[in-house]
């Protein structure tokens, strides 16, 4: 037998209910209130949970007068109710428990439904940095040449106010005739520029534009320490490192923006601020001196430069800070071992020096 405190609705009571002990056992449940007894049989009961915050039960059931509703939110009773084997085994309580279920497990997978959703944008970003280069290179897969080009042309020109080109004379010349000739099959249509700017630093736009300052023109002992330079941004734009350097510097926003083809001007603006200043991985770092080395043994020209330039840039940075093409391009010393190893394999080989005139040329002259 149960009994407990409980309250009353429907039929005669006041429509906020009222005070009633309930009592149930013997397939019977009875409720007494200070005014009448009431009878159901347990088998014509419905059963709900009610209540928020505070969780209890409602037995209901149809009479003359209309339903009647009895609630039940005292803790002992309802734990006596849950536990009582002849409630249990009531079909309409097994069908209440199922649905309890049920709604148990839609909360759980509403929450986390919710924690993922909040979540989310926290995941991304970490597998973004988890696997940047992957997920930068297989973006840089997606897009095409032409949209390769737009970008970097967008790029560029948001970016041109505020380089002092020099589009004549020797240093001018000079990188367009080595350009011309280690760009001599590929797949881009190439430009290249002389920024005079005396900082020695040189950088690769997507979709082919390279800009060499002067500064690093004048850094360079004879016309090979040019030529390697120019072979390794080349290098940069053929294994698409520019356009995998960039998607992961502007992040999330830019891997959108490829993936989706929405190459716009905000993008582009974006990107030009970053273009002097990309940074590459080691791997990428190795495979532009490996693949312009190549370029320069194909081309005829002496890939000794190359290594000189790095031999060259090492001493120069000292103790001080390295000027900006060190910073963005290290030069470490098993770079430089490696390409002494890769020139004793073309040492037999007959290059024809570089006869540029008057070397370094001079800027705009």
């Amino acid at each position: 037998m149960i009994t407990g405190p409980a309250r009353i609705y429907g039929g005669d009571s006041p429509a906020t209910g009222e005070d009633a002990e309930v009592t149930i056992g013997g397939s019977q449940l009875n409720v007494r209130t200070a005014r009448k007894l009431l009878s159901c049989a347990l088998s014509a009961v419905r059963i709900r949970e009610v209540g928020t915050g505070v969780h209890g039960l409602e037995f209901a059931w149809d009479t003359n007068e209309g339903i009647r509703a009895v609630q039940v939110f005292d803790a002992r009773t309802l734990a006596d109710v849950r536990a009582s084997e002849e409630i249990k085994s009531l079909p309409q309580m097994t069908a209440f428990q199922a649905r309890q279920r049920r709604g148990s497990v839609g909360r759980t997978l509403g929450w986390a439904a919710l924690v993922v959703f909040l979540l989310l944008p926290v995941l991304v970003i970490l597998l973004f940095i988890w696997q940047a280069e992957r997920i930068a290179h297989a973006a840089a897969s997606q897009v095409s040449i032409e949209q390769e080009t737009s970008l970097g042309e967008q790029a560029f020109a948001s970016m041109q106010g505020s380089l002092q080109l020099v589009d004549r004379g020797p240093a001018y010349d000079v990188v367009q005739t080595l350009g011309t000739r280690l760009t001599q099959d590929s797949k881009y249509t190439y430009r290249f520029h002389v920024a005079n700017d005396d900082a020695i630093n040189a950088f690769a736009v997507p979709g082919g534009i390279i800009v060499i300052n002067t500064g690093l023109i004048k850094a360079t002992q004879r016309p090979e320490e040019l030529a390697g330079v120019l072979a390794h941004e080349v290098q940069h734009v053929e294994q698409r490192h520019s356009l995998q350097a960039m998607i992961k510097d502007l992040g999330l926003r830019g891997l959108w923006m490829m993936l989706t083809g929405d190459l716009g001007s905000g993008l582009a603006g974006q990107a030009a601020l970053e273009l002097t200043s990309l940074s590459f991985s080691r791997a990428a770092e190795s495979e532009a001196d490996a693949k312009g080395f190549d370029d320069l043994v194909e081309a005829g020209i002496d890939p000794s430069g190359m290594g000189d330039f790095f031999t060259t840039m090492s001493k120069q940075a000292g103790a001080v800070a390295p000027p900006p093409f060190m910073s963005t391009h290290p030069a470490s010393g098993d770079r430089e071992t490696s390409m002494r190893a890769r020139e004793a394999e073309v040492k037999e080989t007959a290059f024809i020096p570089l006869d540029m005139g008057r070397w370094p040329p001079l800027p705009g002259k």
